[in-house]
C-alpha cells in the first residue's frame, strides 16, 4: 500500500510541479477549444448574415406587365434585369454564369402568360438555378415565395372572379402565437447531448493518451522504469500507483474542460442552443454522468497503458495509440447522428455506450437499466485489461524490452 501511495504521489507531483505542464494539460486545451467552437460559431452567423444581405444577380425574360408590381421587391433588393425574347431557356454563356456562380438566377415567361391564364389554361414557367451555391437556392427560394404566395392568389382571385375566402376550408392556430409547448431543458439539453458527449470522449482519451504514453513507455525508454522496478515496491502497486494517477489526471483535465465548454457554451454557440438556453442537472444525472467518466476514464486509462507497457518506445506506443484514436472518434462521432430509441445492446458497445449515455444523462431519457448495463460492461472490459496490465508487469521480457 505504501508503495502504491508513493508512487501515485510521485506520478502527481510530475504534473503539477512544473506550471508549463499545467498550462498545457489543463489550461491550453480549454482555450484551443473555445477559441474553435468561437470561431466556428462566428464564421456561421457571419455565413449567414451573408447570404441573408446578398443582392441576388437574377435574369427575368418576359415579365408581364400585369404581375410586376408583385415583383416590386424582388427587383428593388436584388440586381435583376428584365429581358424579352423568345427563348424558354438560357443561352451557353447565361449557363456558365450561372454554373460560375456570376448570375444566381434564369426566369423566362411565356409570351404569351395573361393569355393562357385567362383562358383558364396552364402556362410553363422555366427557372434555371445553381443549388450548389447558396446565393443562387436563395434567389430561386425568393422568386419561388413571390409567385406561389401573391402571384398565384391574384391570378387566381382573377380567375374565380372574386375573394378567395369561399377556398378556405379552415383554418390553423390563426391569431395563436403561443402554440408551441417546448421544454427548455430539455430543448437545451438536446443541443448538449448532439456534441458534448463527443467532446467528453475525446478529451478523456486525448488526455489520457500524453500522460500514459509518457508514464510508461517513456520511463521504459529513460531506463527509470527499470529502476523503479528495483525498488522494494511490488509490481502490483507500481502498476496500480500509475494507473490511478492516470485516472485522476483523465478526470481533473475532463471536469476542467466540461465546466469552461458548458460555461462558454450559450456565449460562443448561443443560436445553437436557443435563447435565454440555460441546463440544469438533478444530484441523480450529476452522479450518473460523473460514474460514467470515471469509468470510462479508468477503461481508457488501462488500455493505453496495456499498449504503452507493450511498445518499448515513446515513439512505437504513438504508433499503436493512433489507430485506437481514431476509432474512438468515430465512435464519438456516431453518437451525433442517431436519432429515435435506442436499443439496449447498444449501450454494451465499449465508448460508444457511453458517449450515449452521457447524452441521455443531459435530455434526462437515460434509464437507470441502460445506466447500469453501459457501467457494468465498462468496468468489466476495464478489469480485463488492467489484469493484461498486470501480466505485462509481471513479465520481465516485457518489462526490460528483452
Amino acid at each position: 500500500m505504501n508503495g502504491l501511495k508513493a508512487v501515485y504521489c510521485k506520478e502527481m507531483k510530475k504534473i503539477f510541479k512544473e506550471p508549463k505542464m499545467i498550462f498545457s494539460v489543463f489550461i491550453l486545451p480549454v482555450l484551443l477549444m473555445i477559441g474553435i467552437y468561437g470561431l466556428v460559431a462566428v464564421m456561421g452567423e457571419n455565413m449567414v448574415k451573408d447570404i441573408e444581405t446578398h443582392q441576388s444577380v437574377a435574369v427575368i425574360n418576359n415579365l408581364p406587365e400585369e404581375i410586376k408590381a408583385e415583383f416590386s421587391d424582388f427587383i428593388a433588393n436584388n440586381d435583376v434585369k428584365l429581358t424579352e425574347n423568345g427563348s424558354m431557356i438560357p443561352d451557353d454563356e447565361l449557363r456558365t454564369a450561372i454554373r460560375d456562380g456570376q448570375t444566381d438566377l434564369y426566369v423566362s415567361f411565356p409570351k404569351d402568360f395573361m393569355a393562357q391564364t385567362t383562358a383558364g389554361k396552364t402556362p410553363d414557367i422555366s427557372m434555371y438555378y445553381n443549388p450548389a451555391e447558396e446565393y443562387s437556392q436563395k434567389a430561386s427560394e425568393e422568386f419561388e415565395a413571390v409567385m406561389n404566395e401573391t402571384v398565384y392568389n391574384k391570378l387566381l382571385s382573377e380567375r374565380l372572379g372574386g375573394s378567395l375566402d369561399v377556398l378556405n376550408v379552415f383554418t390553423m392556430n390563426a391569431g395563436n402565437t403561443d402554440f408551441a409547448i417546448v421544454d427548455e431543458q430539455k430543448a437545451s439539453g438536446k443541443a448538449l447531448s448532439m456534441f458534448l458527449p463527443y467532446i467528453i470522449v475525446i478529451l478523456l482519451f486525448s488526455g489520457t493518451m500524453a500522460l500514459g504514453v509518457d508514464a510508461i513507455s517513456g520511463e521504459k525508454e529513460r531506463g527509470t522504469m527499470a529502476s523503479l522496478l528495483l525498488t522494494p515496491a511490488s509490481r502490483m502497486s507500481i502498476m496500480m500507483g500509475k494507473l490511478l494517477a492516470l485516472t485522476t489526471l483523465s478526470m481533473i483535465s475532463a471536469a476542467i474542460y466540461i465546466v469552461a465548454l458548458v460555461a462558454a457554451m450559450p456565449v460562443v454557440m448561443g443560436d445553437m442552443m436557443g435563447e435565454g438556453a440555460s441546463v440544469s442537472m438533478t444530484p441523480v444525472q450529476i452522479v450518473q454522468i460523473v460514474v460514467i467518466m470515471i469509468v470510462l476514464a479508468a477503461f481508457f486509462v488501462a488500455l493505453i497503458s496495456l499498449l504503452a507497457v507493450l511498445a518499448k518506445s515513446v515513439k512505437e506506443a504513438s504508433s499503436y495509440v493512433s489507430p485506437v484514436y481514431i476509432v474512438v472518434i468515430v465512435a464519438g462521432l456516431m453518437t451525433m447522428f442517431t436519432t429515435g430509441e435506442h436499443e439496449m445492446a447498444e449501450f454494451l458497445v465499449p465508448v460508444y455506450g457511453s458517449a450515449l449515455a452521457i447524452g441521455q444523462v443531459f435530455t434526462n431519457e437515460l434509464t437507470m437499466v441502460n445506466f447500469g448495463l453501459n457501467v457494468a460492461c465498462t468496468v468489466i472490459l476495464t478489469l480485463v485489461l488492467a489484469r493484461a496490465v498486470a501480466a505485462a508487469f509481471n513479465s520481465e521480457k516485457v518489462m526490460f524490452n528483452a
